[in-house]
């Protein structure tokens, strides 16, 4: 049973120098947040839990969910589709389900 300390570590096994076969914890990784559509890096978007909501994510349309390009994009078609100069099919499946 791992220590209380190690059980939300991530359990890798060595083989250490003796032979023996070793239980090893590792940090997780940190998560890097990335855009829904494309799985870009998210530009100034940090998930930190002391840090203010205003502080964690940018305050726009998919601010923190989608990148610029996509959310750009999205932007886009959603006023296209709206005044009718483009239907909802001539969308990209992907983009779709955010208009």
């Amino acid at each position: 049973m791992p220590k209380p300390k190690d059980r939300s570590k991530k359990r890798v096994y060595r083989r250490t120098p003796s032979g023996r076969v070793k239980i090893v914890t590792k940090k997780a990784r940190k998560h890097v947040p990335r855009c829904a559509v494309c799985g870009a890096m998210l530009k100034g978007a940090s998930y930190s839990r002391y840090a203010r909501k205003s502080e964690r994510r940018p305050e726009r349309a998919f601010g923190g969910y989608l990148c610029h390009k996509c959310a750009e994009k999205v932007i886009l078609y959603r006023t296209r589709v709206k005044n009718n100069d483009m239907t909802l099919a001539d969308v990209p499946l992907v983009l779709q389900k955010y208009l």
